[in-house]
């Protein structure tokens, strides 16, 4: 994962590649239209030997009429042999992706909106890498799958429940802000809690924040390689304090140790001074978490987090289950 600055500096990079390649190609094509109209290529020759005269005029006091007039019959010589060679001015001209800054990453002196849809597009680069699922859709998470019975627990079915906190999640999306807060994902495994968090961040993304996604367990592993300096420059540290949003999936799954129970109750501590949210999912319920991490972690979680329970059965185990039966159905099982 890179920081901001990286992230940004390796988008202005690729937006840069762009000009260089739209410029050598418009290159190309006109090379190419020379080489087969030499007549082109003496009428280009004139007209840059005109611009050169009134270059010279200019700097050496000549007459600047003349040579004004000498580049304006240069130029109508040059677009009437474009003409006759079946071209337009515009195919020698680059093909820059983006029009506002012909692909130079700065407009008015600020850097152009090109830039930061580029550093967005790397950083879903990132996530979809990262992430088990991929970037995720509100839409594509089927509520349908959880049941219909009333649960005494709930006063309400797990459909209705679930639904409600994919509303909840949609609105926090929708809405989201520093000053939104910090959800903690808690239920067992398969019940959608990676799904949101990543539908969450596709969202969040296209609002034009900085989204950064890791495993607990892979943060663990590239913090220990960092911090014991084995291989790498990354920053993964600075990244995740830095982040707009945060997303901490599965937590409870690394290996532990007292490097790393500091480390994410730096990281945990860091954030909240910072006032930047963070969702954590964990399969852990509170005893679980209690067990396992220190007491400074469990209070600056329980006191500063929202906790979204999830509730059903396994979504992954009843895909697989119906899979199976339509297969029996077909006459494809035994």
């Amino acid at each position: 994962m890179r920081t901001k600055d990286e992230l940004f500096r390796a988008a202005q990079r690729e937006v840069a590649a762009y000009r260089q390649q739209a410029v050598m190609q418009a290159e190309t094509a006109r090379r190419a239209a020379y080489a087969a109209h030499p007549a082109l290529a003496e009428a280009d020759s004139a007209h840059l030997r005109a611009g050169l005269g009134l270059a010279k005029a200019a700097a050496l006091g000549g007459n600047m009429d003349t040579a004004r007039a000498a580049l304006t019959r240069a130029e109508e010589a040059l677009a009437a042999a474009v003409r006759e060679a079946g071209f337009s001015a515009d195919d020698f001209k680059p093909a820059y992706r983006c029009p506002l800054c012909e692909d130079t990453g700065m407009r008015g002196g600020v850097p152009c909106r090109c830039v930061a849809d580029a550093a967005r597009r790397l950083r879903r680069d990132e996530i979809n890498a990262a992430s088990p699922l991929g970037l995720c859709q509100f839409a594509s998470f089927e509520v349908e799958r959880y049941s219909d019975a009333v649960e005494p627990e709930l006063g309400i079915s797990p459909r209705e429940y679930m639904g409600k906190l994919l509303n909840y999640c949609r609105g926090y999306a929708a809405k989201f802000s520093q000053n939104s807060p910090n959800l903690l994902f808690m239920g067992h495994t398969g019940l959608g809690k990676t799904h949101l968090a990543l539908a969450i961040a596709d969202a969040v993304l296209e609002g034009g924040h900085d989204v950064l996604y890791t495993s607990a367990a892979a943060l663990a592993a590239q913090l220990g390689r960092e911090h014991f300096n084995y291989t790498t420059n990354d920053e993964w540290l600075a990244a995740c304090q830095e982040a707009d949003l945060l997303i901490l999936d599965d937590l409870g799954t690394e290996f532990d140790s007292s490097f790393y129970q500091s480390t994410i109750y730096n990281l945990i501590n860091t954030r909240l001074n910072r006032s930047l949210p963070t969702i954590i999912s964990t399969n852990l319920d509170f005893n679980g978490i209690s067990n396992r991490y220190e007491e400074r972690i469990t209070s600056r979680i329980y006191a500063n987090y929202s906790i979204l329970r999830f509730v059903g059965q396994d979504v992954r185990i009843m895909k697989a289950q119906q899979a199976f039966r339509k297969e029996k159905e077909r006459g494809n099982r035994p």
